[in-house]
């Protein structure tokens, strides 16, 4: 048991300084692609992992100050672990507010995607301004494909919003301020400010906490 705890101690010393490691040179690797990509950023980001960014000449994509994401299996580990994908396609304008986090997220942008401040986006999560390919069968199916009729729609994550892991947002849906996604929901449909939704596809579950509220009643029970 002795040599057998060493080892673990070894193995787990060796683990540590791996992830620093990585956290260490994620950054200077994350600002260069985001300069290579044309991104417009602040460079107080704390990125942990390296992302994925396809970002068009005749796109943009802006981010806020103290952006904070995840990117990869061995960062914020909880299941099905990704790089972060940005992708902003000819046309499309990508705006990531302040003090936005992220882990593993897939962002598709064809016409525009805006998130708003303190939003906070859980593992897995995609969001998707377009539908990808035709609705219409004789286009989906040609050969070549025809995608000139392919249908996008803005998608806007206001300010406070907290969208749960393994979610999926389409295109044309705005979620209001401070309102909770649950986690595995498809969101296909406008989410008002202060509420929950979860589900699939998403529906209503109740209000958020009046959390003024909450707090004068755990003072009162001190």
């Amino acid at each position: 048991m002795g040599l057998f705890n060493y080892v673990r101690k070894f193995y787990r010393g060796l683990r540590v300084m791996y992830y620093a490691t990585a956290r260490a040179y994620s950054w200077p690797i994350s600002c260069f692609k985001f300069h290579l990509n044309g991104v417009k950023f602040h460079s107080d980001f704390i990125g942990y992992g390296i992302p994925i960014l396809d970002v068009n000449l005749k796109g943009s994509f802006t981010i806020g100050q103290k952006f904070r994401f995840n990117s990869g299996k061995y960062h914020a580990m909880g299941g099905r672990q990704q790089q972060c994908y940005f992708v902003v396609a000819k046309g499309g304008q990508l705006i990531i507010g302040n003090n936005v986090r992220v882990t593993s997220v897939a962002i598709i942008c064809h016409n525009k995607i805006s998130i708003g401040d303190n939003v906070m986006i859980g593992i897995n999560t995609v969001i998707y301004d377009t539908d990808f390919h035709s609705l219409n069968p004789n286009m989906r199916n040609g050969y070549p494909e025809r995608i000139d009729g392919v249908k996008t729609k803005p998608v806007i994550i206001h300010d406070g919003a907290f969208i749960g892991g393994h979610t999926t947002i389409l295109k044309g849906v705005t979620i209001g301020q401070n309102a909770i996604v649950g986690a595995g929901s498809v969101v296909i449909q406008d989410i008002p400010a202060e509420q929950v939704w979860a589900g699939n596809p998403a529906r209503y579950i109740r209000d958020t906490y009046n959390y003024d509220h909450v707090k004068v009643l755990e003072d009162e029970c001190k």
